[in-house]
């Protein structure tokens, strides 16, 4: 593949090799493979006459053998997106549909931190329904439309006409000219006020296109006008023009939520998902534009939560209780709530907090460790019975790949978590560790494994890059790693670790400063 992306000149070999690549990476490789693409992609562009470039100066086969010699190790970013839409809009328009359509669906995608559209992935949507749309296969947009749901603006809004406008001009320019090279099995002829009123999101009978049903933009060549293949032909809509273009509404959004957020104050809560229960963690105060940071600490009765002595030990004991089962730390405002709000949910708090708790805190914790009046909280939606957990204890964040071990645990009933011949609950050390791992991962997918838990190969497997080991170890951690003390060395007001997010932190330069410690 790179030699077959960096060949100047004419070669009668690039192209015997570059055929071979493409059968042999089908055979060995899933479809979706990025070897698989690569392969297509490099012998389409061949076929196509793009590659080999004589100079490199050519934008689209530089794009290309760019797209060609990426072997994925590096991470996706804007200049990687935008050559991806260059060359496979520019074998797309050669005739090589299936490859285009292909490769667009399976191209990565950088990792974008804050709320708000990804514009990188609108922009491929952009482009591949355009594409899409050029071949007559509007079904196949609208299928892709729901998938992206989610990442589309609602209809009537400033960002779904400008998603909307790009696509129709972009399929506007390329739909008459690539008739005749078109490659692709077409369903039915296109309709421009249906494909319109799909792109807007809206029924068509309501919808008011800017053309009538079946009809093309007054900008559009007439057939034969454009031509089909040549040598550095591309449509005068830039691409690099629309990824910028959603890349600055983007921008705008994100200044106008930062300007109108709001601070206010939330109740935090540690949720089993697997049974349905919730303790109340205390408070904390979020902004309206990211319900699942907090700002500040957690506070419960006017001090820290990991300085709540009864808080700290039902924290520790549902940890103990749900080894293996999937948790999740939210806030009262974060839309996730809304699942544990409207469905049953046992809570446990306080007596006289908002919302009532159906157990309280002097419940929950009466008997614990050992045999109490109420053996086990079930939730609203108990687990199966599990087999006992005897072993080491890890809480995960599935979402950053942070693994934070919390000591040990035997099989006997109501037992405890341990750290050597100390209950865990009795460690301040190991408190502060917790509650600053549910502290910095509020909205993320965490879970507690255990030595004899079916996720136990992602650990061993070598996939966790960074583990918190406890402070009780006769042995210094492993490299790479630290101990409870060195994660809460300075935290909250100073961490020496200001933005410790995990092994493979979604983007360590967009964290959040460091929330003031509780005298401020």
């Amino acid at each position: 593949m790179h030699w077959i992306a960096n060949v100047r000149g004419p070669s009668p070999l690039v192209s015997g090799w570059a055929q071979y690549a493409a059968a042999a990476s089908q055979r060995m490789r899933p479809s979706g493979d990025l070897l698989v693409q690569r392969a297509a992609l490099a012998d389409a562009a061949i076929r196509a006459g793009i590659l080999p470039s004589a100079d490199g100066s050519c934008r689209t086969a530089a794009a290309a053998a760019a797209l060609i010699a990426d072997t994925g190790r590096a991470p996706a970013d804007q200049e990687y997106v935008l050559d991806g839409l260059h060359a496979y809009a520019s074998v797309h328009e050669r005739g090589f549909c299936a490859v285009a359509h292909s490769g667009l669906r399976h191209m990565r995608m950088p990792a974008e931190s804050h709320d708000g559209p990804r514009f990188t992935l609108l922009a491929t949507l952009v482009v591949s329904v355009a594409l899409l749309s050029a071949c007559g296969r509007d079904d196949l947009c609208a299928t892709m439309l729901d998938v992206h749901a989610a990442q589309l603006e609602p209809a009537g809004t400033c960002g779904r006409e400008l998603f909307a406008t790009l696509a129709l001009d972009l399929t506007d320019w390329i739909r008459e000219s690539h008739r005749g090279v078109c490659t692709h099995a077409r369903k039915e002829p296109s309709d421009r006020h249906r494909f319109s009123a799909l792109l807007h999101g809206e029924p068509p009978a309501r919808h008011h296109s800017p053309l009538a049903a079946g009809s093309r933009a007054a900008s559009v060549p007439a057939a034969g006008a454009h031509p089909a293949a040549p040598a550095e032909g591309a449509p005068s809509l830039s691409l690099d023009g629309v990824l910028y273009g959603l890349s600055a509404h983007a921008q705008t959004l994100r200044h106008r939520q930062l300007l109108h957020a709001r601070p206010t104050s939330s109740n935090v809560w540690l949720v089993c998902d697997t049974c349905r229960i919730a303790l109340r963690l205390g408070a904390s105060v979020v902004r309206t534009d990211l319900p699942d940071t907090l700002s500040v600490p957690i506070i419960t009765a006017g001090r820290p939560a990991w300085q709540h002595r009864t808080v700290s030990r039902a924290m520790w004991r549902l940890l103990s209780d749900h080894c293996g089962h999937e948790l999740r730390v939210l806030t009262q405002v974060s839309p996730a709530w809304r699942k544990y709000a409207v469905t049953p949910t046992d809570l446990i708090s306080q007596p006289g907090t908002d919302p009532a708790p159906e157990i309280t805190l002097d419940a929950y914790l009466t008997g614990w460790p050992g045999q109490s009046s109420i053996t086990h909280f079930g939730g609203a939606r108990p687990a199966p019975a599990e087999q006992p957990v005897d072993g080491e204890v890890s809480l995960v964040c599935l979402t950053c790949r942070l693994d934070v071990v919390l000591g040990r645990v035997s099989a006997s009933p109501g037992a405890a978590i341990t750290i050597g011949r100390q209950l865990a609950a009795d460690h301040p050390t190991a408190t502060t560790a917790v509650i600053r791992m549910l502290t910095e991962h509020t909205g993320h997918d965490l879970m507690i494994f255990t030595d004899n838990s079916p996720w136990d190969f992602y650990t061993e497997a070598g996939d966790w890059g960074t583990t918190v080991e406890t402070d009780n170890d006769n042995w210094p951690p492993l490299i790479g790693n630290i101990t409870h003390r060195q994660y809460v060395d300075g935290w909250p007001e100073a961490p020496t670790r200001r933005y410790y997010r995990g092994s493979d932190p979604l983007d360590a330069s967009h964290a959040p400063a460091p929330p003031p410690g509780p005298a401020s």
